[in-house]
């Protein structure tokens, strides 16, 4: 007797205390699965690469970029028409008076509203263009970027402004006006006008006709806020876009916080919406295959009992169960989990009938179909846990999860279904019931019949007393005699997925995780699909003894080399370094400006006055200059400090990536100027920032499914070869056993191509699922045969046995997994969706290879070996 037969032994002869245990340890899990936290995060699928490490660094130790609240404004017809212009302005002027957005508001001397407009940017423009002959150079200046609400309105509609008592007098605006303001040199020599309007239009903007069908309106925010600050601030602006909307123009937002929000939301609701759907399929399901309600029920207790277990678990380890992954957790579990319901139940019945009293039918059934079971749930273990070699956490904390999950349903199917069984069938059969109903037979000719007897296949085929072809199952050993066709039309097969699977690429965005039916979405789209803005910030870190002369002389021509990129973007968004501070406080127009600093500086640093720093600067030089520089309030975004040394410093270079096309590109040049600091013995020289850390993202998802696969296959390989040289049947059953797996991760692959599915965070996970689940059938089958052989010693009689009668458990094992696969399909957020069909897609492969292609390994092995 093994193991699982001696542990079953225990259960039935003590199955009250392992019931209590069992229940009691469910309490305590059901107490920690309630403190889990649900919110997401997108740091969740950052992978811990030296890039994304350094971002991450820099984001907490230097600062974060600056949050902004988009608003896009969607026009039926012209976005640049006075009264469109006019209800930006209104928004904005709501904006400015909530206390609650006014308080987290960044505001600057740039841009004193903290507000950024196509609206506002046109109302200085044309205060300029009429001003600019009436008033001083400074008064101009001054008096065009502080105009109130009420200034741009009266500019917009025409009217007459009074400004340091002086009257000025503008026409209407219309839309062709902007012609003459592109060309009027005293707006372009305080603002560039066209540049900027280039950024805030939508990609359909005509210049000649002057209309766009979308501007951009942003509001910066303040960086030291907390979650809860920014997600009330975009919720009081979107309260006043959805009452300044109308049919001529729609007003929508744009904010991380909702979007954040919008991910929780939607992974509540694909709970929601999955679970119940999951449960009446299990319901169903039972109802058919056992036609006894207490099967039933005590399967779907030990199901929610395993769930429990899960969130308890990963709550006690610190798992983060709120990233969007984690919410197929559970319908994995009530789809894999149901599979061993139905073999124990199965084999116990079996055992039943065979004449043996509860107990040894329990045993029996633990020492036979239990020992398979444990094999195909180690061997899914290895295939979920092979995920912890990701670098993406979320992707790890997956596979730990479902590994847990996989473990709890082992153990409890094993241990609380037979130990409950054991006291209700032992109740039953005292009171004289019968312990379930069993089918009627029927004489009705199958599939597999009617197919053969068309072919000419003899009803002599297999002379056991138990009918071969008597289902469709059975083809998989006839097939089998014929191992030359059936190799070589599965290769034919293979070679096509693999070619599919060859053309598959990464994607990735956070926000694919939102559900494509949102206003929120739909407003992404929008604004990543129509407009040319770019927010993205790319970073040289450099880290070491940052005081080194050298190193200071190499800083203004790394950053113009960086700047010469053509993906830097100018105008809306201007770069951050020490030294870019450091000529701020010589600018004699700079909020920076320092006279003793200036003096310092032309006295030692720029001696020529030639824009350049001088050759013979001294370390003391350099020293004096960062501890001015670290006296200024934005000094520690760009340069560390430690007890006095100067240790790190980052030049932030504003970037358009296209949306992320040009990452590769960015990343290029920004290594090339990063060269100005090589061979200066610097600790670290990095380029990183968050368009480059999703490229890294796209990288990891490939990586990581060529390694977890490996992982996976190799390991299952030699826990299935060991076990086979343990049995006696020799390793070369285990290499048998998962042959077709080979096959299978091809066809899969090549299915999500042809499909158009994705490689992204989740699907990624399939290769190392495959394996870990489609060696299930591949056992059990491998198994049967194993006992089947002793039995009918004519192979191929043994064989289509095997195929015929386990064949069938495995059609409705793999019936339930693939449905409950396939209820992912159902999800609201897309990427799940995509793993449940891929996931559907990958089981049924492996149960037809198991029951067609396997068959014809087996015979080709049992006669090398036994022939």
């Amino acid at each position: 007797m093994n193991l699982i037969g001696r542990y079953e032994k225990k259960v039935s002869k003590f199955p009250k205390i392992f019931i209590v245990i069992l229940i009691v340890t469910t309490i305590i899990l059901a107490y920690f699965a309630s403190q889990v936290d649900m919110a997401p995060g997108e740091d969740d699928f950052q992978p811990d690469t030296d890039i994304a490490l350094a971002n991450s660094m820099i984001n907490e130790e230097y600062g974060r970029e600056g949050e902004q609240i988009v608003v896009i404004s969607v026009a039926r017809d012209n976005v640049l028409t006075r009264d469109s212009l006019i209800r930006q302005l209104e928004l904005e002027e709501r904006i400015s008076r909530s206390e609650i957005i006014s308080s987290v508001i960044e505001r600057s001397p740039q841009n004193p509203s903290g507000i950024s407009s196509s609206a506002r940017l046109i109302s200085t423009a044309a205060f300029i263009n009429e001003a600019s002959t009436l008033m001083e150079p400074s008064a101009l200046i001054q008096n065009a970027f502080q105009l109130s609400y009420e200034d741009m309105v009266t500019i917009l509609e025409g009217g007459e402004l009074t400004k340091n008592e002086v009257e000025i007098y503008f026409d209407s605006f219309e839309p062709d006006m902007l012609t003459e303001f592109y060309q009027d040199p005293s707006i372009s020599a305080y603002l560039p006008l066209e540049d900027i309007l280039g950024f805030l239009l939508s990609n359909d903007y005509r210049s000649v006709s002057q209309t766009a069908s979308k501007s951009l309106m942003s509001v910066d925010i303040q960086r030291d806020i907390t979650d809860d600050e920014l997600l009330e601030a975009e919720k009081e602006v979107r309260s006043f876009t959805r009452e300044l909307s109308d049919d001529e123009l729609s007003l929508r937002i744009l904010g991380t916080a909702l979007v954040s929000e919008e991910i929780s939301a939607a992974s509540g609701r694909n709970i929601a919406i999955l679970m119940p759907i999951a449960f009446i399929f299990v319901i169903v399901v039972l109802a058919i295959m056992y036609r006894n309600v207490t099967d039933t029920i005590l399967n779907l207790v030990s199901l929610i009992m395993a769930i429990i277990w899960v969130y308890g678990i990963g709550s006690i380890l610190g798992l983060n169960l709120g990233n969007p992954m984690m919410t197929t957790v559970p319908v994995l579990i009530i789809g894999l989990g149901i599979d061993y319901g139905i073999h124990f139940t199965s084999r116990y019945r079996e055992e039943l009938k065979e004449g043996h009293g509860i107990n040894r039918a329990i045993v029996m059934t633990g020492a036979t179909v239990g020992f398979a079971i444990l094999l195909t749930t180690v061997t899914t273990v290895l295939g979920f846990m092979s995920n912890i070699t990701s670098n993406i956490s979320a992707i790890r904390d997956f596979g730990i999860l479902c590994s847990i999950g996989i473990i709890s349903a082992f153990i409890l199917m094993l241990t609380f279904f037979p130990a409950s069984k054991k006291l209700i069938d032992g109740r039953r059969k005292r009171k004289g019931k019968t312990l379930f109903k069993e089918r009627e037979a029927t004489n009705k000719i199958s599939f597999g019949k009617k197919f053969w007897s068309k072919i000419g296949e003899p009803d002599t085929f297999c002379k056991s007393d138990r009918p071969c072809v008597n289902n469709g199952l059975g083809l998989g050993a006839i097939a089998a005699r014929t191992p030359v066709k059936v190799i070589i039309v599965v290769l034919l097969i293979t070679s096509a997925g693999a070619y599919g699977a060859s053309q598959l690429e990464a994607e990735y965005n956070f926000t694919d995780f939102l559900p494509s039916d949102l206003e929120v979405t739909e407003t992404f789209n929008i604004f990543v699909n129509d407009f040319s803005f770019s927010q993205e910030t790319v970073y040289i870190l450099v880290e070491g003894d940052v005081a080194q002369p050298e190193i200071f002389q190499s800083m203004p021509d790394a950053q113009s080399e960086a700047l010469a990129s053509e993906y830097a973007v100018f105008g809306a968004r201007t770069p951050e370094s020490p030294y870019n501070l450091a000529l701020s406080m010589i600018d004699e127009n700079s909020e920076n400006y320092d006279q003793t600093f200036a003096e310092f500086w032309y006295e030692n640093i720029d001696k020529n006055d030639d824009g350049r720093i001088d050759e013979d600067i001294s370390r003391e030089d350099v020293q004096f200059v960062y501890e001015m520089i670290i006296q200024l309030e934005d000094s520690s975004r760009v340069l560390k400090e430690e007890n006095g040394d100067f240790t790190g410093f980052v030049l932030r270079i504003p970037v358009d990536t296209q949306n992320e096309e040009k990452v590769e590109e960015v990343v290029n040049d920004m290594e090339t100027a990063s060269q100005h600091f090589q061979n200066k013995n610097m600790d670290r020289i990095l380029v990183t920032g968050a368009p480059i850390v999703s490229q890294s993202i796209f990288q990891s998802i490939q990586e990581g499914q060529i390694q977890t696969l490996i992982i996976t296959f190799f390991i299952s390989l030699i826990i299935l070869m060991v076990l086979y040289m343990y049995l006696g049947k020799g390793p070369l059953l285990g290499a048998v056993t998962i042959v077709p797996l080979v096959f299978v991760i091809s066809w899969t692959f090549g299915a999500m191509y042809f499909l158009n599915i994705p490689l992204n965070p989740v699907t990624v996970t399939i290769a190392a699922i495959t394996v870990g689940l489609g060696i299930d059938y591949s056992i059990h089958l491998t198994q049967r045969f194993l006992e089947d052989i002793k039995e009918i010693p004519h192979p191929e009689c043994a064989l289509c046995v095997t195929t015929s009668h386990t064949g069938t458990a495995l059609f409705g094992s793999a019936t339930t997994t693939v449905v409950g696969f396939a209820i992912l399909s159902l999800a609201i957020i897309p990427p799940l969706a995509q793993f449940g069909q891929v996931s559907a897609i990958s089981i049924t492969f492996a149960f037809l290879a198991s029951v067609f292609v396997l068959p014809t390994f087996l015979l080709l092995w049992y006669k090398y070996k036994y022939q």
